[in-house]
């Protein structure tokens, strides 16, 4: 496995609601990362917090490997500094517009290793996923902007889902979801779907953190139903836009996916 290409992508995901844009300019970017799940294969589930309250969180192969190196490739303090241009997703081209959303496919490379992409942006720049088919294994990412905090009452946030089977590498399938929120009493429910799979049930909200997970939701890909588990979170100064990934709950999960949207 190239490390190298892991944390060079761990870097650049807090680019990605501005670097489509082909901007060109060298950042630097403080950040913590920490592992949520580890599954059976080594690969697993993590979230990165930047200096700017912009939070990821992604499924990737060797995920423990992943945060450690992230955490310190720069010297040994654990919240790594470092500096990465921000092409690593530029130029990447539109595929389709949404009405709330741009579709980008195609390839990036990172550390040599060229990788085949699925992004997609909210329009209000505030949150995107990016599913990426790459030689050192497949990568689920959600990220967004810092949350602010929960307004009171019950909103709709509706987006694009994708779910990718892990064992095979061979593309995402896209659909829709349906996510409501209920700030008040801090649940939600959650309805996602492709052309034949379904992800559905409910969960619970952090409106202290802008976060929102489940461990039991339903799942059905081709007819057949196991239950799943989302890590998801809020972004903006009024929770305007969600995002997260989700996994069955094998262990050593069979899919995988990601989603964003609005309200």
């Amino acid at each position: 496995m190239n490390m190298n290409f892991y944390i060079a992508w761990c870097f650049s995901l807090c680019t990605l609601l501005t670097a489509c844009g082909g901007s060109t300019t060298s950042v630097s970017e403080t950040a913590q990362f920490t592992t949520l799940k580890q599954f059976s294969d080594s690969a697993g589930v993590a979230r990165g917090v930047y200096a700017d309250g912009t939070e990821t969180v992604f499924i990737a192969s060797n995920v423990a490997g992943i945060v450690t190196a992230a955490n310190k490739s720069v010297g040994t303090t654990v919240g790594a500094t470092t500096t990465y241009r921000s092409t690593a997703f530029s130029g990447v081209p539109v595929t389709q517009r949404l009405s709330s959303a741009v579709v980008r496919r195609g390839t990036v490379v990172l550390e040599g290793q060229t990788a085949n992409v699925l992004i997609v942006q909210e329009n209000n720049g505030q949150a995107g996923l990016v599913y990426m088919a790459a030689p050192s294994g497949d990568i689920l990412t959600a990220s967004g902007t810092a949350f602010g905090a929960a307004p009171n009452g019950v909103f709709t946030y509706n987006g694009t889902h994708i779910i990718a089977e892990r064992s095979v590498g061979g593309g995402a399938q896209d659909g829709t979801f349906s996510l409501q929120a209920n700030f008040n009493n801090k649940t939600f429910s959650y309805n996602g779907k492709t052309t034949s799979t379904a992800l559905t049930g409910s969960g619970t909200i952090d409106t202290v953190r802008g976060r929102i997970s489940s461990n039991n939701l339903s799942s059905n890909v081709n007819g057949v139903t196991s239950t799943a588990t989302l890590y998801g979170q809020l972004h903006g100064t009024v929770a305007q836009s969600t995002s997260g990934v989700f996994h069955t709950n094998e262990a050593d999960p069979n899919y995988a996916g990601a989603f964003v949207g609005s309200r």
